[in-house]
Order: structure tokens, then C-alpha cells, then sequence
């Protein structure tokens, strides 16, 4: 027995003796980590992940929510709250209807697309206001103009009289953001509506007159400020107002535009009348009384 302890001391003393406590060591970190890998299993850890979009930051309410303020995540499914989004377009230019909290998932419930639910006021920006003109089919771009474009305002007054008339264009707005066409508050909103293909025949066709109906441009609002508000209404007021389309690669500065009248796109060197339209007629009486 003395010599069984004496060979194992010698053992534990000499250079191979230094491996009896690594392999504790290895054989525990083994035992822990299949400890720590059946309590994940039993919570559900290493469940199927589900992909669902994460706040990044406190998104307060009215907010419209952008690339910096969400991201992409997996986490176990049974985590995933009913209704989450799991994919960043989704939620690109949706407005929040509460506010999310920074880490919260993103619930469909708690955002908006732009339209009469959230109304007109919250695409206005701060500072400024937005005024309704009425518009016809030339006067309106044929329909083409889209919320999000840009316009400017040209405006043609009469300074003339009852035998001739001198009319003069100027330019009164320009770089107008429109908010709304009709009652569509997005570019969508007014573009012509489809039949359901499925079921239907394959028609698939646009009903024409009721589209037409549906989609023709009755009235645009425009995003101006209160000074440029009077002005538009005064010269709606006072003359015809019209729209004119800006290129999207246009820039949005203003420049100084001089009145038109004829005089002026004619080159002659004093002003120039014409008859003034006729505008109304009046009858009285029957055919055969005028005769």
C-alpha cells in the first residue's frame, strides 16, 4: 500500500500530473454546457426562429418610419407577438399610431398608411398650410398631377373693359408640394382602378365611364404658406389659376418670371386689344318673338 501512494505522489508531482486537472476542467465545461443546452431546449430556445422587424429607436406617435428606426430579427416563435411585421418594406412610410418603444416589435396595429383615416393635416409641414383650387381637365394636367409632385401657379387676370380686352399671365407660386388630388392622399390614390381578373370572366378590364368618373381631377391641394395662401385665393378670386407640372429633376428654386401679355408675345411696341371672350349669352322670349 506505501508503495501504491508513493508511485501515485511521484506521479502527481512529475510533468504528466498537470493533465489530471485539465481533463476535470474539459469533463466539467462538457457537463455544463449539456446542462445549459437541455434547460433551452425546455424553454423553447432553440425553438424554430420567425423573422419579425425590431424598433431600433422610441418612435413617438405621428411619425413616419424610416430605414434608421427598424431593423430585421430572429427570434424564437414563441416569442413572436401576433400581428408583428417581419420584413422592412412593410413598414417603410407607414405613419405610427402609438408610439414604439426602443428593442418593441413592430405590429401592423400600430401604423397607418397616409390616407382619409390619418387625414390631410399630418402630411402638412410645420409652418405651413394647405389650400384647396378647383380644377378642370386643362387647368389640372388631364388628371396626371400626383400627390408628392410639384407644380407652380401661373394665374391669367383682365385689365381691360367691356369693348377690349388686355389679359396678362404671371407666374404668381412656384415649387408647390401637392398634398392631396381629390380626396387621394398618396401617388396611388388616383390612378385608374381594375377589376378583379379571377372569377370574373378575365375581363380584367377598367370600367370606363364609371373610372372616369371615379378618377377625373376635380380639385388639388397644395402645401403653401399663410402669405401664399391669400395670394392663390385672391388670384383664384379675381382670374384663373392654373398648374403647371415640375420636372421631378427640376430644383426647387424660384426664379423671377415678368408678366405676359400681348404686347409682349407679340413684340409690338404698344399694347394690344382683342374683343373680349364671350362668355354667357341671353335669350328671352320664343323663337318667334325675336323673329
Amino acid at each position: 500500500m506505501d508503495q501504491f501512494f508513493s508511485a501515485s505522489k511521484r506521479f502527481l508531482s512529475g510533468k504528466k500530473g498537470i493533465f489530471i486537472p485539465v481533463i476535470f476542467g474539459i469533463v466539467a465545461v462538457i457537463l455544463t454546457w449539456q446542462y445549459i443546452d437541455q434547460k433551452e431546449k425546455q424553454l423553447g430556445l432553440q425553438g424554430e426562429l420567425i423573422p419579425v422587424l425590431i424598433a431600433t429607436k422610441d418612435i413617438p406617435r405621428l411619425v413616419r418610419i424610416d430605414e434608421t428606426m427598424i431593423e430585421e430579427k430572429k427570434i424564437p416563435k414563441q416569442f413572436v407577438q401576433p400581428g408583428v411585421l417581419a420584413v422592412k418594406k412593410e413598414a417603410l412610410d407607414q405613419l405610427t399610431t402609438i408610439s414604439i418603444l426602443k428593442g418593441e416589435q413592430v405590429l401592423g396595429t400600430k401604423l397607418a398608411s397616409y390616407g382619409l383615416a390619418t387625414g390631410l393635416a399630418i402630411k402638412i409641414p410645420k409652418g405651413m398650410r394647405a389650400v384647396t383650387i378647383r380644377v378642370d381637365e386643362e387647368s389640372g394636367i388631364a388628371g396626371l398631377i400626383k400627390p408628392g409632385d410639384y407644380v407652380d401657379a401661373v394665374a391669367s387676370f383682365e385689365f381691360g373693359d367691356e369693348q377690349k380686352s388686355n389679359q396678362k399671365v404671371y407666374t404668381i407660386l412656384q415649387s408647390l408640394l401637392v398634398l392631396a388630388v381629390n380626396q387621394a392622399l398618396d401617388p396611388m390614390g388616383g390612378a385608374g382602378r381594375r377589376r378583379d381578373d379571377a372569377g370574373k370572366g378575365g375581363k380584367g378590364l377598367m370600367d370606363t365611364a364609371d373610372s372616369r368618373n371615379r378618377d377625373k381631377v376635380t380639385n388639388i391641394s397644395v402645401s403653401v404658406t399663410p402669405e401664399q395662401a391669400q395670394n392663390l385665393i385672391l388670384a383664384r378670386e379675381t382670374g384663373r389659376v392654373r398648374f403647371l407640372l415640375r420636372s421631378m429633376f427640376d430644383d426647387r428654386q424660384a426664379k423671377a418670371l415678368p408678366a405676359t401679355s400681348l404686347k409682349e408675345l407679340l413684340g409690338l411696341p404698344e399694347k394690344v386689344y382683342v374683343a373680349p371672350p364671350m362668355m354667357w349669352r341671353e335669350f328671352r322670349g320664343t323663337k318667334e318673338s325675336r323673329d
